[in-house]
């Protein structure tokens, strides 16, 4: 594994760490052709909604964490994402990025510190955990920091050669974002990533890829 790959989640928001089928969460934009539901529901003590997203790949689950830890490529795929930089890493499960996501005018540009780790259980299940962190470099006066900002990326292989690809999260904008308009447009962006994800891992360099750190199913 090239060390420029990182265990990395970055478009994610949100605060409980559990994954849950979608009980308690409302269906608000459907892909039917490539399998993509959104769901949104309500956050106790927020303005700000929460997401889980779904969908299904013909893919090893090797493939699909070579996309997620692919971080130079992180902002051809994941929505909003401008920029991606490593800050530092220790081992190959935890690593700090430095991302960089664009707004449509007259909103500034939102910049994060995402603390990222990987595992798998025994069950052979993996999950990426981020969590957005203060410090580590200098905040830019042209920009508005994200401190509270969490998610999560679960893959579980199914038989058939497929791996359930599911992403939750939850945050709060920062700075000026009136909650109705974060509210109605958050569906759209894990929409457009995991959309941008399975396009992603019909690339050569994604198939057929093998990690040390993951396990595949037997």
């Amino acid at each position: 594994m090239k060390r420029s790959q990182f265990w990395a989640l970055i478009l994610a928001l949100s605060a409980q760490l559990t994954f849950a089928a979608p009980e308690g969460w409302q269906l608000v934009r459907s892909d039917t052709a490539r399998d993509i539901r959104v769901y949104l529901r309500d956050v106790p003590g927020s303005s700000y909604k929460s997401f889980y997203a779904t969908t299904r790949a013909k893919a090893g689950l090797a493939s699909v964490v070579a996309v997620l830890t692919d971080v130079p490529a992180l902002p051809e795929w994941i929505a909003r994402l401008k920029a991606a930089r490593l800050i530092k890493r220790e081992g190959d499960q935890q690593l700090w990025v430095h991302s960089v996501y664009g707004l449509p005018y007259p909103f500034l540009e939102r910049e994060a510190v995402l603390h990222s780790t990987l595992s798998q259980d025994k069950s052979g299940v993996v999950e990426i955990i981020t969590r957005a962190e203060r410090g580590a470099i200098e905040v830019s006066p042209n920009r508005v920091r994200l401190t509270n900002m969490h998610g999560v990326w679960r893959l579980t292989a199914e038989t058939g050669g497929t791996v359930k690809i599911e992403m939750w999260g939850r945050g709060e904008p920062g700075g000026y974002m009136p909650p109705v308009l974060f509210n109605y447009n958050l569906p759209d962006e894990p929409l457009q990533t995991l959309r941008n994800l399975r396009q992603m891992l019909t690339r050569e360099k994604y198939k057929e890829k093998n990690l040390k750190l993951i396990g595949e199913p037997s």
